[in-house]
């Protein structure tokens, strides 16, 4: 049986991995309580990650320059 991760999940598990978090679970408790919340470009193939607004889903990528950034509260369907 293949296990097939939707775009969405697997960006949120790189932003996970990349900014240090154990689990999902940990890096959305860490973002609520923050003023920003790690973002990750939503381009295939960029995996750029910004710190913005925890409602972010438009933010600028400093790597492809699109505006394309989103939080992983947004991610996770948090906000």
């Amino acid at each position: 049986m293949v296990l097939s991760l939707t775009h969405k999940a697997q960006k949120l598990i790189t932003l996970c991995q990349a900014e240090g978090y154990r689990s999902v679970a940990d890096l959305l408790q860490a973002s609520m309580s923050d003023v920003v919340c790690p973002a990750i470009c939503m381009v295939e193939g960029c995996d750029h990650i910004e710190h913005y607004e925890k409602d972010q889903d438009e933010g600028y990528c400093g790597a492809c320059g699109n505006t394309t950034v989103t939080s992983g509260l947004v991610l996770a369907d948090m906000i």
